[in-house]
């Protein structure tokens, strides 16, 4: 297995393109392998021995994963990016999550393996490395968790879309089946990708899956898996409040360091989530619906060309290496159409915390519960006019006491 991996890792490895013109690099890529977060209520292997470590947690071969994908890196851009670590030149920023704090550690030790004066023992050939982190709840440029009011109304609109609807009628019988079999609530497709992400690493433990999920696994369940990773930033309103503020900073990043501002290191890397490389993806509208695997990594890479800047961008998707295009751009894609392709989303934090935190005035009129609100304020208005104006004929007409109401002959008398 471990020759395998290693063999899969080195693919693409001379691919380094001409390292003579780059100018900044900026990384994200997933945490390696783990355990299921959260096993479903009626699920056999519900119980901690069946796992090496704790549910959510880097396994050893995730380790592995990531040491060898930082060996990689070393291997692609070395030359450019010294092998004597210097916080000038590198800086990581993980999500506040054991599993992608581990993997940024293990990447560290394939990417910056100590030389000459950094070596601090030589029997531990390894160094510490700063990793930047915020804390879950606060974080709204990587780990995208941070509440925002706004972005929860515009995903309560985009399910109660004609498409998304057709979607939960069409796997009704699957939600149905699977929340009988599973005993967890399956009415989105949210849940049902965490069901089958848990069955797909039960599976690759060797573990025999219950019968039940032999009508609906993998090839059911897979493609409605691989949608849900589309959904956060379906749109570009979307893609503004979940995406924009990491394509913020990777666009400052890049532009800082076309003008030489201070302190801006060459190297920019992000350790996340699969959900952060699908939001990525579909941001560029770029994402081909997949569940992205583990240690699946995108690079931004600036070139200098003469007197241009520009962007190529790559996506490592297990061992193959493909080239990404920016909707909108060339694969070479100058650094300023790569700016204002994507100057809708870009967001800063201030600006996300303005759009975020809107009044429940603003929140009103943007719920869709604001077209059934109007249209019956507009009745009452109408019928209040109609009624008020009946009033002022009845008044007319019995001016004086006098009724002047005559049956007509087609009038019945009750």
């Amino acid at each position: 297995m471990l020759n395998l991996i290693i063999a899969s890792v080195l693919i693409g490895a001379a691919f380094c393109g001409n390292a003579g013109d780059l100018v900044s690099v900026v990384v994200i890529y997933r945490h390696g392998d783990r355990t299921p977060i959260q096993p479903y209520p009626t699920d056999p292997y519900n119980n901690a021995s069946y796992w090496p470590v704790g549910y959510g947690q880097l396994t050893n071969l995730g380790k592995m994963q990531h040491y060898l994908l930082g060996q990689w890196l070393r291997s692609r851009y070395d030359g450019f990016l010294s092998a004597h670590y210097s916080e000038k030149d590198f800086y990581i920023r993980s999500t506040d999550t054991d599993r992608t704090l581990m993997s940024a550690e293990a990447n560290l030790a394939g990417l910056y393996p100590p030389k000459t004066d950094q070596v601090w023992d030589p029997a531990i050939p390894w160094q510490p490395i700063p990793i930047h982190t915020t804390p879950e709840l606060e974080d709204n440029v990587l780990e995208m968790k941070k509440d925002c009011p706004k972005f929860n109304l515009l995903m309560e609109q985009l399910l109660e879309t004609d498409y998304f609807v057709n979607i939960s009628r069409q796997n009704r019988d699957l939600y149905a089946y699977v929340t009988k079999n599973t005993g967890e609530q399956v009415d989105d497709l949210q849940t049902l990708e965490y069901i089958y992400s848990t069955l797909s690493i039960e599976q690759f433990n060797n573990l025999t899956l219950p019968k039940w999920t032999q009508t609906v696994f993998p090839d059911k369940m897979k493609p409605w898996a691989d949608l849900s990773f589309a959904t956060l930033c379906y749109t570009q309103q979307m893609a503004r409040l979940r995406a924009g503020p990491l394509f913020y900073q990777i666009a400052q990043h890049f532009t800082n360091a076309t003008t030489n501002v201070t302190d801006t290191p060459k190297f920019l890397v992000f350790s996340g989530h699969d959900v952060t490389i699908a939001n990525v993806l579909m941001t560029m509208g770029a994402f081909q619906y997949h569940s992205p695997p583990y240690a699946s990594t995108i690079l931004f890479e600036l070139r200098r060309s003469s007197s241009d800047y520009y962007v190529n961008v790559f996506y490592r998707n297990s061992s193959q290496l493909q080239k990404i295009t920016l909707k909108g751009c060339d694969f070479d894609c100058k650094l300023t159409d790569f700016v204002d392709i994507l100057k809708p989303v870009l967001i800063s934090r201030d600006e996300w915390d303005v759009e975020c935190r809107l009044g429940w005035f603003t929140n009103f009129l943007l719920g869709v519960q604001f077209v059934v609100v109007l249209t019956a304020l507009a009745t009452f208005l109408v019928g209040s006019v109609v009624m008020l104006w009946l009033v002022k004929c009845c008044r007319k007409m019995s001016k004086g006491g006098v009724a002047t109401y005559t049956q007509l002959p087609v009038d019945k008398i009750a």
